[in-house]
């Protein structure tokens, strides 16, 4: 058991943000359903009430931390599952182009935006369920991706099938905007409507659209927030981005690129020693040791 927790905190401190960040959902579940056994069993009300974000700005007002905490809460192991599936993989592309302060960035301030369309729409819409679960945080990280690099070609789960990003956005937004418009009128006859959820989908969507084309611009504001929040070293918070790859053969020949680089400096090491190295070179093979 010491050992299994050992590793885990090894992963935990290892890992990039959007391991970081399965792991604060995990624990946040676990401590949540332990919560709701001892004090809550057997009502209908559970520890998400008070840190769901809130259908209305009366409800804000109440308790304004439900804005940002309800991306960490979710209702089900279903619900959780499917979101930390989507946070690992959509990450790891993230990743691929930018920072992890970055991702940080467009998760917080993308859960805000959901919350904030939630907000704005209850009234119109009419629902009165709280909000919770990561999903439109990591619709934000998404199409931040959809807004950089649209054509880009990805593998569906469970189905040899390459789509662009865009279309796969276009497909969720169309999925999205359905289920509200049915919600509001039955057209589908379906008794669960999440319409709430929905809309805050389109929330987070919208900003991670938008912010990334004021981000490949420069322009970092919100990032340069979370940076001085979460980051020792709030003056060297500069934009960063990679140039995408056009497809999967260019990105490959970069990873074959990058490799013959770091073999190239090991062994120079292997011959004159690490002092040897100039650098550049122990930049380089640092990166790509954090990177393993």
């Amino acid at each position: 058991m010491n050992d299994l927790i050992q590793q885990l905190k090894t992963k935990f401190r290892e890992g990039d943000v959007s391991v970081k960040l399965i792991f604060i959902n995990i624990a946040v579940f676990i401590i949540t359903a332990i919560v709701d056994f001892i004090f809550f069993r057997g009502s209908v009300l559970g520890i998400d009430q008070y840190f769901g974000a809130r259908p209305s700005i009366e409800g804000f007002f109440n308790r304004p931390w439900g804005i940002l905490t309800y991306s960490f809460f979710h209702g089900s192991p279903l619900h959780l599952v499917l979101n930390m599936i989507m946070v690992y993989f959509v990450g790891k592309l993230f990743l691929r182009y930018f920072r992890n302060e970055d991702l940080l960035t467009f998760y917080l301030w993308g859960a805000l935006g959901g919350a904030l369309f939630f907000m704005i729409f209850s009234g119109i819409l009419n629902y009165g369920q709280i909000l919770i679960g990561a999903s439109a945080a990591v619709y934000a990280i998404f199409f931040a991706l959809v807004a950089y690099i649209p054509k880009t070609k990805v593998q569906l789960m469970f189905i040899n099938l390459n789509i662009p990003l865009d279309y796969v956005g276009y497909f969720l937004i169309g999925y999205d905007l359905l289920m509200i418009l049915s919600g509001q009128f039955d057209w589908l006859n379906i008794s669960d409507h999440n319409i709430g959820g929905h809309i805050s989908h389109l929330g987070g969507a919208a900003f991670g659209f938008l912010y990334m084309k004021q981000f490949e611009k420069g322009n970092d504001f919100l990032g340069g927030f979370i940076y001085k929040l979460f980051y020792k070293n709030p003056k060297s918070h500069n934009i960063k981005t990679k140039k995408p790859p056009k497809d999967d053969y260019e990105f490959n020949s970069q990873k074959i690129e990058k490799q013959q680089k770091v073999d190239r400096i090991l062994d120079k090491i292997s011959r004159s020693g690490y002092e040897s190295l100039s650098k550049e070179e122990k930049d380089l093979l640092f990166k790509s040791g954090k990177n393993d």
